[in-house]
């Protein structure tokens, strides 16, 4: 009988991609992220004062953190090359609380339309592989 053949250590390990190897910088992101308040039309946002910002659908901060330029390289693994905007060097640790909360809106992405917000998938179609349209459209099948 054929011994069946487990996949190779390397890939049983890539789940979340390359950067979820036993990186402690990595480890401590997800901790920040995993602790973060959330809206669930809202967006998370790394400005170019190095922080790390939760924000709801209109722009408005509800939870944020200076990264350090280690955390920033670690956040950087996480999303695509064209979605890199902040330099490794930044140092958020550095940028005044008052302003993790208040920053120049110039450091923000521009607020979600309307029109996109009820096109958003939920965190329901999202789950089922869908969009909120596609399961109305199901529904009335």
């Amino acid at each position: 009988m054929p011994e069946s053949r487990d996949p190779q250590p390397e890939q049983a390990q890539k789940p979340c991609g390359d950067w979820f190897r036993d990186d402690p910088d990595q480890a401590e992101l997800s901790a920040i992220l995993r602790s973060w308040k959330m809206d669930p039309d809202g967006i998370i946002s790394l400005g170019n004062d190095g922080v790390l910002r939760s924000l709801t659908a209109d722009r408005d901060v509800i939870d944020a953190v200076g990264l350090r330029p280690g955390l920033i390289k670690a956040m950087h693994a996480r999303v695509p090359p064209q979605a890199r905007t902040v330099d490794e060097i930044v140092d958020g640790t550095k940028t005044p609380r008052e302003q993790w909360f208040n920053p120049d809106k110039t450091l923000l992405p521009p607020p979600l339309k309307e029109l996109q917000r009820q096109r958003a998938p939920t965190t329901e179609g999202v789950e089922k592989g869908g969009s909120k349209e596609a399961d109305e459209g199901e529904k009335n099948k």
